[in-house]
């Protein structure tokens, strides 16, 4: 009867401490992450740019454009940055600089997403068009970049006049 308590009182004790042990779920790294390719695309900003031969020049630029680099955004799936160009204070370019996706879907998606937003700019002349269907997050991103870059551009000219 003894050996019985003991061996009953031991399970009991066993059962108390593993309903009572905690885990974290285990972690995983996605080699495609979007994280990993905004780490990459950052150290390619901070190399210097290549040096350029005199017949490669870029041909003079118009006094009344300027350009700028909007921030880059990161979500949990996509890396993304965007170049305004303004002309007499109008949208007149747009370049997405940096664009990159988790997986292969997230990728698609912003491929798909990323020219849309691009002539929906243009044609508005401004960052205020809509997302579009299907890749919110990456249109929301793209215009919050699209959106400081333009402000950047405004700024920079403002400062060359004044």
């Amino acid at each position: 009867m003894r050996k019985a308590a003991i061996a009953l009182l031991l399970t009991v004790v066993a059962v108390v401490l593993l309903a009572r042990f905690e885990t974290d779920p285990p972690t995983t790294l996605n080699p495609n992450s979007a994280l990993r390719a905004a780490a990459a695309v950052r150290k390619l900003a901070q190399r210097p740019p290549p040096a350029r031969s005199p017949a490669a020049s870029p041909a003079p630029r118009d006094p009344d454009s300027r350009s700028a680099l909007g921030p880059a955004f990161t979500t949990p799936f996509s890396y993304i940055q965007v170049r305004a160009t303004l002309t007499r204070g109008r949208l007149t370019g747009v370049e997405t600089v940096a664009i990159a996706g988790d997986g292969p879907h997230t990728q698609a998606l912003n491929a798909h997403a990323e020219p849309i937003l691009r002539e929906e700019a243009l044609r508005a002349g401004s960052a205020d068009i809509d997302v579009v269907s299907g890749a919110t997050s990456t249109s929301r991103i793209w215009i919050a970049s699209l959106r400081g870059a333009i402000k950047k551009a405004r700024a920079d000219a403002r400062r060359a006049s004044g």
